[in-house]
């Protein structure tokens, strides 16, 4: 399925992928807020909730605040399906990871958020590194 989705333009290739990480984002936020132990009510809540979901899962990288800026690094795919071993790491699984960010960072901005893939470890870099604006 991968090798078929790469065939296409960047742009179809996220339009095909990012919904499917939209599917992922409810699970990552109920996951969040079991650890926080409390509703997720804002970014930082969910900063908080997510740092502290990685570090109990033993996942290097972490989010962090640069002004109006979140950057997220990462050293390895957090990717549950990759981690598992059920699927490959491919390319364009980065593109399910952006859509799942973006539904969780909106919904806990209570805005529509984009988030920028800066470096990927699926498309050879050495850590995964996302930046998500929030004004």
């Amino acid at each position: 399925m991968h090798e078929s989705i790469d065939q296409l333009g960047k742009d179809l290739q996220a339009a095909i992928m990012k919904p499917a990480g939209m599917q992922c984002a409810s699970d990552l936020f109920s996951l969040c807020e079991s650890y926080l132990r409390n509703k997720i009510a804002t970014t930082e809540d969910l900063i908080n909730g997510w740092n502290t979901l990685r570090e109990k899962r033993n996942l290097k990288g972490r989010w962090e605040f640069e002004g109006d800026i979140v950057r997220g690094t990462f050293y390895e795919c957090g990717c549950p399906l990759v981690r598992s071993g059920m699927i490959d790491l491919h390319p364009v699984q980065c593109y399910c990871s952006q859509g799942m960010m973006e539904m969780v960072f909106s919904k806990a901005a209570k805005k529509t958020v984009q988030v920028e893939i800066k470096r990927s470890i699926g498309r050879g870099d050495d850590v995964c590194e996302f930046l998500i604006k929030l004004s």
